[in-house]
């Protein structure tokens, strides 16, 4: 069945005849579309999973009942009518974490026709343009296809008569079938799109009336790396080289003219995600340098100030995690509140300013 359609498929919708436009192959275009039927394909499995245990509970009772108490009012229910009522009960509480996929313009529900192995082949078609991308189409025809060979397989008769417990087993199954092949999906839409991250962090560190201004950037430099079969997770990795720039200093009694040198490290972010969800982490090597700035004290003449940063220093950080992954997304953060900024605050200085780190995912 679609994502859409929440009901077994021993049901059958009235579908509305419709002219849908063919859709285009997925791409990180559709990366919300895709996601959001992974959500409700994932909830699905295990909502019709536990259904089926709960509608298996009645089905027992009422066997029970009709066995150990046959003149109870009550036992003159069937079983599979016991089955059929707390299916009907466990069903209305259906609540789909996207109940309106972006993009998808197809029918409500899809089902087999009453009584048969078969589905309309308008409804598939329409099933299959009203997709928001070519291979989510693909997916819930399979679905589909999954329930008829099933039904061929048992016959007709034995696939119609069943409880309801054992239909919504059938249904854990199929959507269990189809989160996985989403997943598969959104690691190839992934793995076929370019992924690249950026920073921009304005820092300053004060002591006193002393207070320093540095500008620290980094171009946007791509993060690389493939899925694997069978694991959810995985890594992106890139170099970059981040620059450290003073853009101010105040010193009491003094007035100086920042460094025009910079600093500069090279950066390395490994990016972990799941498709749904990342988390970036970076380390850096500096290169080394000098900074040298002129000074001046009034009516006393200036001197000259100088900094040296050896090669080799090294520093890490997580830049952020748990994030859900987006097409582009910004992470703005005070410093106070990054693990480098409340590093920096526990030597006895004030580090403040925000840093801002984008994170884009783009079609080739």
């Amino acid at each position: 069945m679609n994502l859409t359609a929440v009901v077994a498929a021993a049901l059958v919708f009235a579908c509305p005849a419709a002219t849908y436009a063919r859709p285009k192959a997925c791409s990180c275009k559709h990366l919300e579309a895709i996601q959001q039927e992974l959500k409700n394909a994932t909830y699905l499995a295990k909502f019709q999973a536990d259904m089926a245990k709960a509608v298996e509970k009645a089905e027992k009772a009422q066997k029970e009942l009709r066995e150990k108490n046959p003149s109870h009012p009550l036992a003159r229910r069937t079983v599979r009518k016991a089955s059929e009522m707390e299916w009907e009960n466990q069903l209305a509480k259906i609540q789909l974490p996207f109940p309106n996929v972006t993009g998808y313009t197809g029918p409500n529900s899809v089902g087999l026709v009453n009584g048969t192995c078969t589905n309309v082949a308008a409804d598939l078609k329409a099933l299959a343009d009203g997709a928001s991308c070519k291979e989510i189409g693909t997916i819930t025809l399979a679905h589909e296809e999954a329930h008829r060979n099933l039904c061929t397989n048992m016959g007709v008769g034995p696939y119609w008569d069943r409880l309801y417990s054992e239909i919504a087993k059938e249904e854990a199954d199929r959507y269990q079938a189809q989160a996985q092949a989403l997943r598969e999906l959104l690691k190839k839409v992934i793995d076929a799109s370019t992924v690249k991250v950026s920073e921009e962090t304005d820092l300053t560190i004060s002591s006193g009336s002393t207070e320093n201004k540095y500008r620290i950037s980094t171009p946007a430099f791509k993060l690389a790396g493939k899925s694997s079969p069978g694991k959810d997770a995985w890594e992106l990795t890139g170099t970059g080289r981040r620059t450290l720039a003073v853009t101010s200093v105040k010193l009491p009694g003094m007035t100086c003219t920042p460094p025009t040198q910079k600093l500069v490290s090279k950066l390395t972010g490994t990016l972990e995600l799941d498709g749904l969800t990342m988390k970036l982490d970076e380390t850096s090597v500096s290169e080394g340098g000098t900074l040298s700035m002129t000074c001046k004290v009034s009516g006393k003449g200036h001197g000259i100030g100088m900094g040296v940063a050896p090669p080799g220093d090294t520093g890490s950080g997580e830049v952020f995690k748990g994030e859900d992954v987006q097409r582009v997304s910004d992470f703005t953060q005070t410093i106070a509140k990054t693990p480098w900024g409340k590093a920096i605050n526990q030597t006895g200085v004030v580090a403040t300013g925000t840093q801002k780190v984008k994170l884009e995912i783009t079609c080739q």
